[in-house]
């Protein structure tokens, strides 16, 4: 398991090019309620939250492109995984989920092995 918190104000549009893949960046804006900079900081919190979930079954790094996020507007995001040495064909399904906490002011999210 793997956890994650945000502050929803942070933007992160400036390191959008490094945290997130071409694929990724070409489909920003389509989160129903979360503007494209917030879609950004989401993504980013989504794949910190999948890493910790995986690192104590790889105990690898693994690189932000080596991983595609795409969250839904009902709270769910597929995991798509691509790492270099191919340890994630051991790992099966990696579920994750996100919502906002605090008054919207916080990006909770999680994921699972």
């Amino acid at each position: 398991i793997g956890i994650d918190i945000e502050k929803a104000s942070t933007l992160k549009s400036r390191i959008e090019r490094k945290i997130l893949t071409p694929n990724e960046r070409e489909k920003l804006g389509h989160v129903e309620g979360v503007s494209r900079d917030e879609e950004v900081l989401l993504r980013f919190s989504l794949k910190e939250a999948v890493y910790k979930a995986m690192h104590p079954l790889i105990n690898q790094y693994v690189g932000f492109q080596e991983a595609e996020i795409t969250p839904k507007s009902d709270g769910t995001a597929l995991v798509d995984l691509n790492l270099k040495s191919g340890q994630h064909t051991k790992l099966g399904t990696i579920t994750a989920n996100w919502r906002t906490v605090l008054d919207d002011q916080y990006y909770l999210t999680s994921a699972s092995v």
